[in-house]
């Protein structure tokens, strides 16, 4: 998969959180085998059905107020980015900052996130 289109399911990924369509999103760019890592942890984050409780889980509880992409790194199959997201989860509002590693199947998927 070229960096042009790695960038472009990027800014799509990005839009739809913004628009708390979470769980779309997920649906459409994230493999069938995704694991996904939170500081190095993947418990109950691995294949595309656990994923898809944790996705459905924090869009129903979570609001999007606010992504600002800081940072966007793309080599190979690989991509990064900085964020910081306010919203409200749970009632309570939070702002978070972090970095999110992908990597990418050759048919444009992400297989692999870690964040941290």
């Amino acid at each position: 998969m070229s960096s042009n289109n790695i960038k472009t399911n990027l800014e799509s990924i990005f839009e739809g959180i913004r628009q708390n369509k979470i769980v779309e999103t997920f649906e459409k760019y994230y493999d069938e085998k995704v694991v996904m890592f939170e500081k190095g942890d993947s418990t109950n984050r691995v294949g595309k059905d656990q994923n898809r409780v944790a996705e459905q889980g924090f869009q129903s509880n979570a609001t999007i107020h606010e992504l600002k992409i800081i940072k966007i790194l793309i080599d190979g199959n690989n991509s990064a980015y900085e964020s910081e997201m306010t919203f409200t989860y749970g009632g309570h509002k939070v702002t978070k900052t972090q970095w999110a590693i992908q990597e990418w199947t050759p048919s444009g998927l992400i297989v692999k996130e870690e964040f941290f």
